[in-house]
């Protein structure tokens, strides 16, 4: 069968042109979503399984910054949430991008740190939990799915202003209703913090 010329010329301008936009779609990074990191090093250079642990019941992201004072101020509780729930996977989440690592260890050391701490230079991590401010913490299911992001506790209402002793421990419940296999109660609180730099107050919601 003969194709006529004026046809054959024409689908290959289709073809050229369709392959043309395929390579345009691939550079600009178009062509597949960003990758979910399937390890995460810490500062001490180990490797870790971000999702899907042995024997853990869910992976919970703690945002943190060195000189954030309400970060540190929770570093206690943070510590105590990590002792407690040991069927977690747990990781504290250093979001400053030019923070050393020798930084991140002495922060650590200084505040006796009880998990894998992580930079996330380009907030790769805080955009995968939505994280704005730190502190606040992201509880994900063994399959990488969002279960509760937000605050620790309720001990600051607003910026400046405090409660002696929190009276919401959302946190604690979030990890309390999934390790009984129960949806969580409140799925996202209001964190109140240091805003991370990338997602500043327009984009709260």
């Amino acid at each position: 069968m003969n194709i006529p010329d004026s046809i054959q010329c024409a689908f290959r301008s289709l073809i050229a042109t369709v392959s043309l936009a395929l390579t345009a779609l691939a550079v600009a990074g178009c062509a597949s979503p960003t990758a979910v990191p399937g390890q995460v090093t810490d500062i001490h250079g180990q490797r870790h399984a971000l999702f899907g642990a042995e024997g853990k019941q869910g992976t919970v992201l703690i945002f943190i910054e060195r000189e954030c004072p309400i970060a540190n101020g929770y570093a206690p509780e943070i510590n105590r949430i990590i002792q407690k729930y040991s069927t977690f996977a747990f990781y504290l989440i250093q979001v400053d991008p030019d923070l050393t690592k020798a930084e991140a260890r002495k922060h650590a050391a200084d505040y006796a740190l009880r998990a894998p701490v992580v930079i996330d230079r380009r907030h790769e991590l805080a955009k995968l939990a939505g994280a704005r401010v730190t502190p606040e913490a992201a509880v994900f299911s063994p399959s990488g799915a969002l279960l509760y992001l937000g605050r620790i506790d309720d001990k600051f209402a607003a910026l400046g202003k405090s409660r002696v002793e929190a009276t919401q421990r959302d946190l604690r419940g979030a990890l309390d209703a999934i390790a009984a296999g129960q949806p969580v109660p409140v799925a996202r609180t209001k964190a109140i913090g240091c805003y991370i730099p990338d997602f500043a107050r327009s984009r709260e919601p």
